[in-house]
């Protein structure tokens, strides 16, 4: 069962060889669910993990800042994520990828997911983009 939702999205839908396109997964927590943020302790954070691909090069996600959520068996509260949020991934186009080639970018966002009973095991929701090379 997926605790949340991914939708895909790119800052541009065609780019030249050599040029940065930032990749989007908006990810929407169901009702009840929060997904832990960087600096969660003893729990497993969302991220974000591209497929090796040569035909780009990926630079550092961007995590917006995250709210507070009390965990399960936590004594505080931890960064976490219960309203819609969106990673930002920038990437390069490889400037060996032809023109009307479509370079196809796969991954996953990795998380763990809690309710107000219980925290699920870490799992992984697939995200595709496509960007067209002009």
């Amino acid at each position: 069962m997926q605790h949340i939702t991914v939708a895909a999205s790119t800052s541009a839908r065609e780019v030249a060889p050599g040029v940065a396109v930032t990749l989007w997964a908006d990810v929407t927590p169901k009702p009840s669910i929060h997904v832990y943020a960087a600096g969660a302790v003893d729990f497993s954070p969302v991220t974000i993990v591209l497929t090796p691909n040569p035909a780009i090069r990926s630079g550092k996600p961007r995590y917006p800042k995250p709210d507070v959520a009390t965990a399960q068996g936590s004594t505080g509260n931890v960064p976490a994520y219960a309203k819609p949020f969106r990673i930002a991934l920038p990437v390069t186009i490889a400037p060996t990828v032809r023109k009307g080639e479509t370079v196809t970018i796969a991954g996953a966002v990795n998380y763990q997911a809690c309710d107000d009973k219980l925290c699920y095991p870490t799992t992984s929701a697939p995200v595709v983009w496509q960007i067209v090379v002009k």
